[in-house]
């Protein structure tokens, strides 16, 4: 499918904050970036990668972009999307944390052009940890929205109480909140979620989805039932979502497949399929994403996700087939000798009126991070896109700043003295919790 330059306007209003995001995972701590952890109104990011029952406590990476001591404030902010002529603002995405151990506060604002110029706030939250007793945990995350007068106004607020009750089980409680019309905090979701061993290599866990019933109060509306096995060089996950039949029952409407595959010196592939119900009330395979992760011999990274689905008239076979390659995205990492890091990203896609003729370029993006004087990184993004007869043509370049990656600032010798890399705990790590 061909993307016509008018049409990529709208696209990086959005895709410029995920890519601002993208850029903080590389170069912010993972424990400060929870900034996809909850939902912000209109938008729901992706479910967190792990159960917070066995997650275990990640200290702030160091980082000589951030302010503050390790038990003090720290922030950094990183932005990306500014067009190089200074005629539109950048996305900016600002981090900070603060505590100790065990408990702390974490905020997350993130700044994108507005409609009618200058800068408007799309995402403002904070996310406070309480440790409760030596087995309970508590997140507290409050989102905020602008009022009509334009100041700062609680949106929302999401709780997550997860207690570990030993011997690998777990159970943990979720009560989303949004502001009704009359200004009061509603409970409008609730997850109750238990895990439990269910072998030596496995997990089993429940959840259960409580939304507002029609005579008040919260009643289930969604189960999703997740098994999980991990052996020593692949993982799989089964997540089954099931809703209510009308009987008092549950029938199942989806079940999502995920094999992760550790090939050895830096391989990996995860396989996900996807399973819906069809027109005879039978599971069947929809979609399926092959993600492919390598490092080749110059040192160079690769990401390779391909997407397969279910074309009009086909049909599924016993060995899989029926699905068709529809969308190809390649990207391609290298980090240069004197610290620049530049990243291609090549998006394939069949077009829906002629998929006969199979995948066809679509659109280039080209990040480059340069290292400056000041210690951080001087960002540049080329955006290129089909014109029309086949080949790509530039289309924007969009200028930032973002913190130095933490590995560059290690061989600087900027970490600080005694410093030690963080031990990877003795447990294995916590499986994904299942989507709802």
């Amino acid at each position: 499918m061909k993307l016509p330059a008018r049409n990529m306007l709208r696209l990086l209003e959005f895709g410029l904050a995920a890519g601002a995001l993208a850029i903080v995972s590389l170069t912010i701590a993972p424990a400060q970036c929870q900034a996809q952890s909850t939902n912000w109104g209109w938008y729901t990011p992706p479910t967190p990668a792990k159960k917070p029952a066995s997650q275990p406590a990640k200290k702030p990476a160091a980082n000589t972009a951030s302010t503050g001591s390790a038990t003090g404030p720290a922030t950094q902010t990183v932005s990306s999307g500014g067009d190089v002529s200074g005629n539109r603002p950048p996305v900016t995405v600002t981090t900070s944390s603060s505590g100790g151990s065990g408990g702390g506060v974490q905020a997350t604002k993130i700044s994108v052009p507005g409609a009618n110029g200058g800068a408007r706030t799309l995402v403002d939250q904070e996310t406070e940890t309480i440790q409760i007793n030596a087995n309970t945990t508590r997140k507290i995350t409050k989102i905020y929205g602008q009022n009509p007068d334009g100041n700062r106004e609680l949106i929302g607020v999401n709780q997550t109480d997860t207690t570990d009750l030993g011997n690998g089980k777990s159970k943990s409680v979720t009560r989303q909140s949004h502001l009704d019309v009359n200004g009061q905090m509603d409970v409008t979701r609730q997850l109750e979620s238990e895990t439990v061993p269910s072998g030596p290599d496995s997990t089993t866990t429940n959840v259960t989805v409580f939304t507002p019933g029609m005579n008040g109060g919260m009643s289930p509306s969604q189960k999703i039932h997740e098994v999980q096995h991990t052996g020593d060089t692949a993982q799989q996950t089964t997540s089954t979502l099931m809703t209510p039949n009308g009987n008092g029952g549950w029938a199942t409407k989806q079940k999502t497949q995920t094999v992760v595959q550790k090939e050895g010196q830096g391989r990996q592939t995860t396989d996900k399929k996807v399973y819906t119900i069809d027109g005879n009330g039978n599971l069947t395979v929809a979609q399926q994403v092959v993600t492919r992760d390598w490092k080749d011999k110059g040192g160079q990274d690769h990401k390779e996700v391909s997407t397969y689905v279910m074309t009009p008239g086909g049909t599924i076979t016993s060995k899989g087939g029926g699905l068709s390659l529809v969308q190809r995205v390649s990207t391609v990492k290298t980090t240069q000798p004197n610290g620049t890091i530049e990243t291609r990203q090549q998006f394939k896609q069949v077009s829906p009126v002629s998929m006969a003729q199979g995948l066809k370029v679509t659109g280039e993006v080209i990040d480059v991070a340069t290292p400056t004087k000041s210690g951080k990184m001087k960002t540049q993004r080329t955006v290129l896109t089909d014109n029309g007869n086949g080949q790509l043509q530039q289309f924007s370049v969009f200028g930032g700043e973002a913190p130095m990656p933490q590995t560059q600032t290690e061989k600087k010798g900027s970490a600080k003295p005694g410093a030690t890399k963080e031990t990877k705990p003795a447990a294995k790590a916590a499986k994904p919790t299942p989507k709802s």
